[in-house]
């Protein structure tokens, strides 16, 4: 049946039946939209109309945007022994912190020398598989990065190579997993190589060690200067990360040691003119991802805020040392009780507090990091803003192939407000596909958008709108990590199983309103979001989004 396209104005979409959703998976044979061969073929990314040409610098030049999430893993990634063990609690209450600082001291441990609010999160060691900077792929053992004749991370700047702390600190981070995943002891040697150079160019500060950046840089490009030498909590996080994880792989002490100088530059105050990095505003605990080097004052940065915490999550883990473990709560709670300032409403999050800027690529990385958070503490408030999140705007570098039904279909050009610059339609004997370089949502438009990046619609957008047009398949998955809790909205849901081809088919259950069920992640099926069922009869199976409620 041929429709008339309702996208119209980039309007609003009705509702559809899943039984309209199951239909359209099941579409006859596609033809690919005019543009000769498979449109898919000639896939490429293409820019977003939705990120203005300079949204937001790169976290101090560091590794460039975030790239696209691993997928969705197909089973939990949790060992069955440890389910009990990470089980979910109830939500916590932004604001209802207590104060901690330098009169809670602790046996054999220095006092923390701020006061800040803080929750007092459970802290959880994870097992392999949903603790942060995991990854299921190793990068390639020819280095296709900028590095100079070690095999060092380096950054090439105005034409010249640099140090840069944090690309060296995250390279060394994915080399140790590529050695995981591979036992190659080329990426271990490599991953030794970064930490070195590292330790090799460290600054001291009362015996703590700080990682200099070598370079001028202006914060965002505007007029404010950071002069070389300038530091950083995340250089100073992953930093700790690294060596911590070398410690515990090759049982080298100097490794520990260079751990304990790092996690030092953690208890010292700021102060104006020195390395510093770490201090309380308005209550809170913040990790400076750009610490001002003449100046005690700062971007506010969310995403570096947190992988700087990640730090502290390793060095617990290896020693479990409670000034440690209190300023990870502390960071957590930071993180919690300022989502308000960091959102914008049905729309990407801000990058950070002080100039409140696009955070673009890096609202996913923010999304990624509330489903972290909830991993190391079980806290459900966690996981319900990583929601609130995934709602306001959709995981970045969704790449797929759009199935078009039968009719006509509207496609637009929009500049950078959103307006309409350009719009076209297609009327289509039989279905058809295209392959789409992104799936976004635009300024000023209602609903997600594809955008098309071969065949007669090259660079056009379309509206997602199933089951006329939708990516085939499982798309923006986002999985939670943990198993987390939920509640059957109504009566005798179907669950779903879908194959690579987008065959959607569902078999009833027989639960009611108000039965228990366990869920580990959200997706994109055929166009429709759904959660996944972990635990169960129907473990593994696809439930409509709005058949749970989520806690």
């Amino acid at each position: 049946m041929r429709h008339q396209d309702p996208s119209e104005a980039a309007g609003p979409t009705p509702a559809l039946s899943r039984r309209a959703v199951v239909a359209g998976s099941l579409a006859a044979a596609s033809v690919p939209l005019l543009g000769g061969g498979p449109a898919w073929a000639a896939a490429s990314p293409t820019t977003s109309l939705l990120v203005p040409a300079d949204p937001v610098i790169d976290p101090a030049l560091e590794i460039g945007p975030p790239g696209p999430v691993e997928p969705l893993p197909e089973v939990s990634a949790i060992p069955a022994r440890d389910v009990p063990r990470l089980a979910p609690r109830a939500a916590s209450t932004p604001g209802a912190g207590r104060v901690g600082g330098p009169t809670r001291r602790y046996a054999a441990t220095a006092s923390v020398p701020f006061q800040f609010r803080y929750d007092d999160f459970e802290i959880r060691e994870l097992p392999i598989g949903i603790e942060p900077y995991h990854m299921t792929s190793p990068v390639p053992l020819v280095d296709p990065g900028v590095h100079d004749s070690t095999g060092v991370r380096m950054a090439r700047l105005g034409g010249r190579l640099y140090d840069h702390p944090v690309a060296q600190a995250q390279y060394g981070l994915h080399l140790m997993e590529a050695h995981r995943i591979t036992g190659n002891q080329t990426y271990l040697n490599r991953a030794k190589l970064q930490a070195q150079r590292l330790i090799d160019r460290r600054t001291l500060r009362s015996g703590a060690w700080f990682y200099p950046y070598p370079f001028d840089h202006r914060l965002h490009g505007g007029p404010d200067l950071y002069p070389a030498p300038w530091y950083s909590m995340m250089a100073q996080g992953q930093a700790l990360s690294l060596f911590t994880r070398l410690y515990q792989r090759t049982g080298e002490t100097k490794w520990k040691g260079a751990a304990d100088a790092t996690f030092a530059s953690y208890l010292l105050p700021a102060a104006a003119g020195q390395p510093w990095g770490v201090y309380v505003v308005d209550g809170l605990l913040w990790l400076e991802e750009y610490p001002h080097p003449k100046a005690v004052r700062g971007d506010r940065t969310y995403n570096g805020h947190m992988f700087s915490a990640y730090g502290l999550y390793d060095y617990w883990v290896l020693t479990r040392n409670a000034d440690a473990k209190l300023m990870l709560q502390g960071a957590i709670t930071t993180y919690r009780d300022v989502w308000e300032q960091a959102r914008v409403r049905h729309w990407r999050s801000r990058y950070c507090l002080t100039h409140g800027i696009d955070a673009g690529q890096y609202h996913s990385t923010h999304m990624f990091q509330f489903v972290q958070q909830y991993a190391i503490t079980g806290d459900t408030y966690l996981a319900q803003l990583a929601d609130l999140w995934y709602t306001d705007y959709p995981p970045y570098g969704v790449k797929g192939n759009i199935r078009f039904s039968s009719g006509t279909h509207t496609a637009y050009k929009f500049n950078s407000a959103g307006t309409v610059t350009a719009r076209t339609k297609m009327t289509l004997a039989r279905a058809s596909a295209a392959p789409s370089g992104d799936r976004v949502k635009i300024m000023r438009q209602t609903g997600i958008w594809y955008a098309i990046t071969a065949g007669t619609l090259t660079g056009y957008y379309v509206q997602e709108y199933s089951p006329y047009r939708y990516q085939v398949g499982i798309c923006a998955g986002f999985g939670y990590k943990l198993h987390r809790p939920g509640t059957i909205a109504v009566d005798a849901p179907p669950a779903y199983s879908i194959d690579a081809a987008g065959l959607m088919k569902s078999v009833p259950t027989t639960y009611r309103i108000g039965d228990p069920v366990a869920i580990d992640g959200r997706s994109v099926l055929n166009g429709r979001e759904h959660v996944r069922l972990v635990e169960g009869p129907y473990a593994g199976r696809w439930l409509g989004f709005g058949a749970v409620i989520r806690r």
